[in-house]
């Protein structure tokens, strides 16, 4: 994929998709993210072999991970179609506002067109809860949808 720099005189940064090796650089994004345990090598190398799921990075000129986007997409019936959601999106803050974010979210919009997954919905959740975070959503094109979301609170209690 070409290199995407769409903030003048950012530094040159290339959208790939995650290899086995960037277990360590995700993990660390994912501390960034707020979820102080990151991930480990053996769920990075799932997720990325998971035939549902892709994770995108923005890679340095040194092929270094400094963003990357999380991508689940399955069949649904109610939509006669796939239906996607964004997991995870974060940027190291030092990458911050130079249009890295926005390249990943575009990598996604592109994936999930008619040329490759033919997504019917696209969605992102909890992207309303910070208006920082919200603001980027709109920006990239989502609209705020009203919904709620419950969880069967045992099943994480017993995985803790």
């Amino acid at each position: 994929m070409p290199t995407k720099t769409p903030v003048p005189d950012a530094p040159p940064f290339r959208i790939r998709r995650a290899r086995r090796g960037d277990a360590e650089s995700l993990a660390s994004l994912l501390r960034e993210m707020g979820y102080p345990q990151g991930s480990d090598a053996q769920t990075v190398h799932w997720v990325i072999s998971h035939p549902e799921i892709e994770i995108f990075v923005a890679a340095d000129t040194q092929d270094r991970p400094v963003g990357m986007v999380s991508l689940s997409h399955r069949p649904q019936l109610r939509l006669r179609g796939r239906i996607a959601t964004v997991d995870e999106l974060v940027v190291t803050e030092s990458w911050r506002r130079r249009g890295v974010g926005r390249a990943l979210m575009q990598q996604v919009v592109e994936r999930c067109g008619a040329r490759a997954l033919s997504v019917k919905r696209l969605e992102v959740g909890g992207a309303y809860a910070v208006e920082e975070v919200r603001a980027f959503y709109q920006a990239c094109g989502f609209v705020q949808v009203e919904r709620m979301v419950l969880r069967y609170a045992d099943l994480e209690r017993q995985h803790g």
